[in-house]
């Protein structure tokens, strides 16, 4: 393989964790590949505008809902996924991947569409976990996507710009309406968390993708539907990348961010000893059979973006200096 882009996110914690939480890990193969690579700093991007660069286009919404069936010509879309907002005291926090049968979200898509008809607005729920909403126009507006908001409070995560109140009230809305919802009341009842809420994220206009990849995998279902619309196999495991014949491959890690954001430190300590394990070290030694020539690391936090540049040749630059990936922290 000529080159693989590797994205990570929160593979780096902050200073006030990271070096008690990595201690004791035993990561020689991540260590050497972040010790010998050329480091460069950007601003903050997420995992999403990275896959978006990677396939050449700007917005998940329409292409994860042409993944999941729906037409979408040359439309705007937005994903519209929904979601238990767990209000404590003053916070709101976010639990993503609500449980949703097939009939309640056909049940509250139709509900939405008949109040929100008159405003251009039309759901969509081709997957119960997956939701979506065709607009005429999406204005100026920045959203976060729902991988960053989990298990955090959304007010800080609310629609921004200059179209951005038409967003908020749209949001408000939703609220009302399934806030005594048939759908929610019987879920209560079965002591199911409601679904108060829809995190709208990710929209922009349907375009072609345009990528020069030719191998894709990862440990999240987005990667797998970029893919999917690529007409591109998504690979189970990142050694079946390496020695695949392919030329450029892309590898997404989102297990960590997921520890993280449910502050389950334990959790994240895990999964880091088995990146190591599964995939660190067949990274590294590939770059040093040759059967992998060059590597790009995206480390991803919520403050910045670090990327390693990693050459074979550089791989045996063994006068480098190799600490524990507790001095990483940001």
């Amino acid at each position: 393989m000529k080159h693989l882009h590797w994205i990570i996110s929160d593979l780096f914690l902050p200073a006030h964790v990271m070096p008690q939480v990595s201690a004791d890990l035993k990561l020689p193969h991540l260590e050497k590949l972040l010790a010998r690579s050329q480091r460069s700093t950007h601003p903050a991007r997420t995992q999403e505008e990275l896959l978006c660069a990677a396939f050449g286009v700007n917005a998940v919404a329409p292409l994860r809902a042409q993944a999941d069936g729906l037409v979408v010509a040359h439309e705007y879309w937005l994903c519209a996924d929904p979601v238990h907002l767990q209000l404590q005291q003053s916070q709101a926090i976010l639990q993503a991947n609500v449980v949703c049968s097939e009939v309640e979200a056909a049940t509250l898509c139709a509900s939405l569409n008949a109040h929100f008809n008159q405003d251009g607005l039309t759901f969509f729920a081709p997957h119960p976990q997956r939701w979506y909403v065709h607009v005429g126009s999406l204005g100026e507006v920045v959203m976060h996507p729902i991988s960053s908001v989990r298990q955090r409070d959304v007010k800080a995560y609310l629609p921004r710009g200059a179209d951005a109140l038409r967003w908020q009230k749209v949001i408000n809305e939703v609220q009302m309406l399934l806030h005594g919802h048939p759908v929610n009341v019987a879920r209560e009842s079965k002591g199911q968390s409601p679904i108060n809420s829809l995190w709208i994220w990710g929209g922009g206009l349907a375009t072609a993708l345009r990528t020069c990849l030719d191998a894709v995998g990862g440990d999240e279902n987005l990667t797998a539907a970029f893919a999917q619309v690529a007409q591109l196999p998504c690979a189970t495991s990142l050694p079946q990348i390496l020695v695949g014949g392919a030329e450029n491959g892309l590898w997404v890690s989102a297990a960590l961010n997921e520890a993280w954001q449910s502050d389950d430190l334990y959790a994240w300590r895990e999964r880091i000893q088995t990146l190591e394990n599964n995939l660190a070290q067949a990274v590294w030694n590939a770059l040093c059979k040759g059967e992998l020539q060059s590597l790009t690391l995206e480390v991803m936090s919520e403050n910045s973006s670090l990327q390693f540049k990693l050459t074979r040749a550089a791989c045996y630059k063994l006068w480098r200096r190799t600490p524990p990936l507790g001095r990483y922290a940001v």
